[in-house]
């Protein structure tokens, strides 16, 4: 099975959260003479301005902030076709969370350590984390998902599906984009191999069908 290389719709276009808190400060414990100069904050001493804390989506001005991190559904905690379904399209957008925040720990947390795709998009969320870039997209949709629920020697399901893929892009830390893609749909079959363990699916392997 072609893997990263073939996988046209199922690599990202070359992500740990950045969790902003803001530290409380105190004063001296001892009384302060008052001060004659301006604060910091300005020529009328008004103090700095907070962070701004309102979910903002990775556009071409940055990587995403405050965009909280997709919810297990329900459904994908089954071991049911209907929770397979509902994990693939939740992995999916686990991915594109991790790569647009800068976040490729998200990734591991619903992938098998030998997962090569899985590892391929931690290596690029870990890239882009760490050389200050940042992902726009992509986005996945899955459709018409079949699976029979059975097992292999290695007590993997295979399901099968159709993947919608947004356009996407990816920056250097100067914000200039290194690649990009359209997106689209192949019309392909695409595979995913996953093991429902401990009350939960992990993905061990994705490709082409």
């Amino acid at each position: 099975m072609a893997l990263r290389r073939v996988l046209l719709s199922l690599l990202p276009v070359g992500l740990l959260v950045l969790v902003f808190t803001l530290a409380g400060c105190s004063g001296p414990t001892g009384a302060a003479e008052p001060s004659s100069e301006p604060s910091s904050g300005g020529p009328s001493g008004e103090a700095a301005a907070s962070p701004d804390s309102r979910p903002t989506p990775a556009s071409s001005r940055g990587p995403a902030r405050n965009v909280p991190r997709p919810v297990l559904p329900e459904a994908a905690k089954q071991n049911t076709k209907e929770g397979f379904e509902a994990f693939t399209q939740y992995w999916f957008d686990t991915v594109t969370y991790g790569l647009e925040n800068n976040d490729p720990n998200v990734i591991k947390n619903v992938s098998r350590s030998d997962c090569k795709v899985c590892n391929a998009y931690f290596s690029d969320a870990l890239d882009s984390a760490t050389g200050g870039g940042w992902y726009e997209g992509p986005r996945w949709r899955v459709t018409g998902f079949l699976s029979d629920m059975s097992r292999d020697p290695l007590k993997q399901a295979l399901g099968q599906f159709l993947l919608e893929e947004s356009a996407s892009s990816r920056f250097d830390a100067q914000g200039s984009i290194l690649k990009s893609r359209k997106g689209g749909n192949d019309n392909r079959l695409k595979e995913i191999y996953a093991i429902y363990e401990d009350g939960r699916w992990l993905a061990s392997q994705l490709g082409q069908a």
